[in-house]
């Protein structure tokens, strides 16, 4: 099994994991997830503990396996994004996270140091009212991972692709998904050209620069 604690004196995170738990609980019928063996309060705070998926990482698996594993979580990505929105409790629109952006800024939760390159040396209300700025008019809203990052999906040949670390889980647009796996597809398989998977897989006709750019740039405040 996997557990994870949040403690009290972090409100933000003990949150998140609790709203990880809930998640769970719906999705799980759904796609396959790290099953939730036990959550609640504890010292404080709030803990977690989840079934161990068998298998590796995404962003962990060997070059030779790289691209089937990249394809099945594409794979995984199109089915989840499919699927019936009508009674999703979790809302991650962009309302929603911008009003959560709002109140991590506000409380000093936002690390600016971790920000990527291109926002070095910039503050988190600068970043913000950057992100206000470029704000797309239109947004889709399906089932999303949240934070599609390759450590969250769980592979090994043969078998569905599992997710983790759900906290972020909601109904939004396709690529607040999509930009994170291209980030880190391109992070962690360089060597890999994850955009033509994407399009070969998902499929797409193109890749949304502009979205990528927007869904990357909203991740600096989570």
């Amino acid at each position: 099994c996997v557990v994870k604690f949040a403690p009290g004196d972090h409100p933000g995170s003990a949150e998140t994991l609790a709203r990880e738990a809930q998640v769970v609980r719906w999705l799980g019928r759904r796609v396959r997830v790290a099953a939730n063996l036990w959550s609640g309060a504890f010292e404080g705070g709030f803990c977690l503990i989840s079934e161990r998926l068998h298998g590796q990482a995404v962003s962990h698996v060997s070059p030779h396996d790289a691209a089937d594993a990249l394809a099945a979580t594409v794979d995984l990505l199109a089915r989840l994004h499919g699927l019936d929105v009508a009674d999703c409790p979790y809302d991650m629109s962009l309302a929603a996270k911008f009003a959560l952006a709002e109140r991590h800024v506000a409380a000093g939760l936002v690390d600016e140091d971790d920000f990527d390159d291109e926002r070095a040396g910039w503050t988190a209300r600068q970043a913000l009212d950057h992100a206000y700025a470029t704000r797309p008019a239109t947004e889709r809203l399906v089932l999303t991972h949240g934070d599609a990052s390759l450590p969250n999906f769980i592979w090994s040949p043969g078998r569905p692709v599992g997710m983790v670390d759900l906290g972020r889980f909601g109904l939004a647009d396709p690529w607040q998904d999509l930009a994170l796996f291209l980030r880190s597809a391109k992070f962690n398989h360089p060597h890999l050209d994850a955009a033509a998977i994407l399009r070969d897989r998902y499929p797409l006709t193109a890749v949304d620069e502009a979205a990528c750019a927007f869904y990357r740039l909203m991740d600096e405040f989570f």
